[in-house]
């Protein structure tokens, strides 16, 4: 290739403090000699190169260097830099930073629109908010801005919070900087000053994202504070970015671009660059507008923004609300322990006086982490310390206040979404009106809780083996029942049933209701036999699998001996539909609770939450997988659940590797020697089974 002409470019890098470098490059056919002065902070060193270089050399570029700090309308000039640049009297003068600007948000837009909510009520610290070009950009999604300009641009060592802080700060920097005659290497933007590193170390262990330059993370003696967090850079050595993701930063953003494959392995500032561009503009005698110059020369050149580096996602956080399901749940808590032996009057009079309790933040799920993008969740944990008995003695609008106070306090604590477990989702209008009101999406978990059921339910009708097992495309030959089935568990328990079983048996309280929700599954699972009762006992007999969905909390709900041998009750209801001595009774029905989950990763919980650990209840299972998913809304609400959703909601969860925990009976985790004594003694039983009377 021959070239047109050679040219000259200076390079003052202010914030290196090395020898002269020289390179020689070729761009589009010419020739540049560019000499690197890296002479630190030494505005005397500055000006004496200027004087010596101006007219020499074709271009003179300044790397580290800021004429002003902006942030929205707020700008404060640098007249100490503006004086310098005036001294360039013949030689053309470039900074770059328009450039780099271009770069930057080029950089962020792609990034953002990758990994969307990435950013959501994530607290972002920049080094220094008025010198990064971007910073309207990141602050998307509720991000909460927090800047350290303070202890940068004037030593004090303040962390800014929001934007009108920096505001206010930059319009009182204003008057002081104009004031200066001098600037010393201490005062200027992007040094680091030894008795400050204390504070910005501080600042980024407690930030989620830091925003910085290459030239600050040098001087950041621990990168163990970057674990787990995003660090958004200018660009990074090899050496810094395999320190960077050593230390287990979660995701790397570098927004200026890899130009080395341009130039012989040579990656120039971005001023320098863009000094090249314009001289070959000049030479070239091409009448366009350099933005529109430069724009044709990316073309061309094909430079795109850099490949994002991530070892995983950052930490998203989410919560959800608990309570005890009864009294013998407030003897967990600490200091409670005597309720155990106390009294009927005195644990009933405990139980009336918990309820008027605030609610509180218990304790909180980590470890939760997806096992197909790695995706970590952090769950903050809510006790109302109600139990259901009490809480429906309550207004609705004072149990809607309590929830309220939980969606506040977890928003302000970073979380994305919360969930409503157990009986603070069936009081009123099943957290419609708290979602209404929330700052986050709420949901109540009732998708995955019938998911789970009807998971579980399956998995122990096939262990017991008395029913034809599900044939593909076919339907099984059995008998099903819903109890409860107008409720928004029970309603979608029994369309999902009625895609699976011949028959199957609608039981609630209202008729209407149920007759109504007869038409709808005939209407969506044509041929299936649909039976509608108000009382389950009449047709216990020859049902094989009954699944418990009530809101009941006086009297039983069916009659437990007159149940068929060998049939399997899933009962999902909190508290449990079927008592202890009514499972003792019936040895030969498998009596299951509903399915809970097992979440991926190695999960540590620091309450109890009244499962075994790791177990979690399959609505709070919910909350953690639509998080992890990035499913930021109001997933199930009020009492119609949509079926769609009960079916996404279980592929979500195998997509992140959620599975079935150990299922429970009344008396510990169900072992295959339970299910084959309740089968024998079923199989003994069913052979003088009277299907008339209901008994043997």
């Amino acid at each position: 290739m021959t070239t047109n002409r050679s040219f000259k470019i200076a390079v003052l890098d202010f914030v290196e403090t090395k020898d002269t470098e020289l390179t020689t490059q070729i761009l589009d056919g010419f020739t540049f000699e560019i000499s690197v002065y890296k002479i630190g902070w030494n505005f005397a060193e500055a000006k004496r190169l200027i004087k010596q270089l101006d007219g020499v050399v074709d271009a003179i570029t300044t790397e580290g260097l800021r004429k002003m700090a902006s942030f929205d309308d707020c700008r404060v000039n640098y007249q100490p830099t503006i004086d310098l640049i005036k001294e360039i009297k013949i030689s053309l003068f470039y900074s770059g930073i328009d450039l780099q600007c271009l770069f930057a948000n080029w950089a962020m837009r792609r990034f953002l629109k990758e990994n969307p909510h990435i950013l959501k009520r994530k607290k972002v610290l920049f080094h220094c908010t008025s010198l990064t070009p971007f910073a309207d950009s990141v602050l998307v999604d509720d991000a909460e801005l927090w800047s350290a300009d303070s202890l940068f641009l004037t030593h004090v060592p303040v962390l800014l919070k929001g934007p009108t802080a920096l505001r206010l700060f930059l319009t009182s920097l204003g008057p002081v900087v104009k004031s200066l005659k001098v600037v010393s290497r201490e005062f200027y933007p992007n040094q680091m000053m030894t008795f400050g590193k204390q504070f910005l170390q501080k600042w980024i262990s407690k930030a989620d994202v830091f925003v910085t330059y290459c030239g600050i993370i040098d001087q950041i003696e621990n990168y163990s504070l970057l674990k787990n967090k995003l660090l958004i850079v200018d660009k990074l050595t090899t050496l810094q970015r395999e320190k960077v993701l050593a230390a287990g930063a979660a995701h790397i953003v570098e927004w200026t671009p890899n130009l080395s494959s341009f130039l012989n392995g040579w990656n120039p500032t971005i001023g320098t660059f863009k000094a090249m561009l314009d001289l070959i503009r000049i030479e070239k005698s091409v009448y366009m507008p350099f933005d529109q110059f430069t724009l044709d020369f990316i073309e061309k050149l094909k430079i795109t923004p850099r490949q994002n580096r991530a070892s995983h996602s950052l930490i998203r956080r989410c919560a959800f609300v608990i309570h005890p399901l009864g009294i013998s749940h407030l003897s967990h808590a600490p200091g409670f322990k005597w309720l155990r032996t106390a009294p009927q009057k005195v644990r009933k009079a405990a139980e009336k006086t918990f309820s008027h309790v605030p609610l509180f933040r218990y304790g909180q799920l980590t470890g939760a982490c997806s096992t197909s993008t790695g995706q970590e969740i952090i769950c903050d944990l809510y006790v109302l310390p109600a139990t259901p008995r009490a809480m429906l003695q309550l207004d609705e609008y004072t149990v809607y206040d309590q929830l309220l106070r939980a969606c506040e306090d977890a928003h302000k604590r970073g979380a994305l979404l919360i969930g409503l477990g157990a009986y603070t989702k069936v009081v009123g209008d099943s957290g419609v009106t708290v979602a209404r009101k929330s700052p986050i999406p709420v949901t109540t978990g009732n998708s995955y809780s019938a998911s789970s059921t009807l998971w579980a339910a399956r998995v122990m009708v096939e262990r017991m083996g008395l029913v034809p097992q599900w044939q593909t495309g076919s339907k099984i030959k059995a008998k099903a029942m819903v109890i409860g089935a107008t409720g928004s568990i029970g309603r979608v328990s029994a369309m999902l049933l009625a895609l699976a079983f011949e028959e199957i048996v609608l039981v609630a309280t209202q008729a209407d209701k149920l007759l109504e929700l007869k038409g709808e599954i005939e209407r969506v699972t044509p041929g299936v036999k649909v039976t509608v009762r108000t009382n389950p006992n009449d047709t216990l007999w020859d049902t094989d699998l009954i699944v418990t969905a009530t809101s009941n909390r006086s009297g039983r709900i069916l009659d437990i001996m007159k149940v068929k041998p060998g049939a399997v009750i899933c009962d999902c209801s909190r508290p449990l539909d079927i008592s202890k001595e009514e499972a003792r009774s019936r040895p030969d029905v498998l009596i299951i609770e509903s399915g809970e989950i097992d979440l991926p990763g190695t999960v540590h919980i620091s309450a109890d939450i009244g499962l075994p650990k790791p177990s979690v209840y399959a609505c709070l299972a919910e909350t953690i997988l639509l998080t992890m998913e990035g499913r930021y809304e109001s997933f199930s609400l009020s009492r119609e659940l949509e079926l769609e959703k009960v079916k996404e909601i279980y592929r979500i969860g195998v997509r992140h590797g959620a599975k079935l925990s150990a299922i429970r009976s009344h008396f510990g985790v169900v072992t295959e020697d339970n299910v084959l004594r309740c089968k024998a003694l079923a199989l003994n039983r069913l052979s003088n089974w009277n299907s008339t009377r209901g008994v043997s």
